[in-house]
């Protein structure tokens, strides 16, 4: 639609990109917001200490979040978005508005 209205190859996919990655960063702020919820929720994970019947606790899961992993996933995650956006984008940027117009 947007060729079809005079945009030009670099607006449509400037557009394209930016809506995948604002969808990928806002699933990656929901992923880390529930994770560090559960985490917070959870706090210890009982392993080893119900086998043995031991209440020291040494033998426990204690979660906690690491910003290394944090910060890792999310380039990740942007990454793989952009990729992912890369490919739509650049069709809808190559499509001739005459085309743009015929599936609306």
């Amino acid at each position: 639609m947007l060729k079809a209205l005079g945009a030009t190859r670099r607006s449509v996919l400037s557009q394209f990109l930016l809506e995948a990655m604002a969808i990928v960063t806002a699933g990656g702020a929901f992923g880390v917001a529930a994770g560090w919820a559960a985490t917070s929720m959870l706090e210890t994970l009982p392993l080893l200490g119900p086998i043995f019947h031991d209440t020291s606790g040494s033998g426990d899961i204690h979660l906690q979040i690491s910003m290394f992993a944090v910060l890792t996933s999310t380039v990740l995650l942007e990454t793989v978005g952009l990729v992912a956006g890369l490919l739509p984008a650049i069709k809808a940027a190559r499509l001739d508005p005459i085309d743009a117009l015929r599936y609306e």
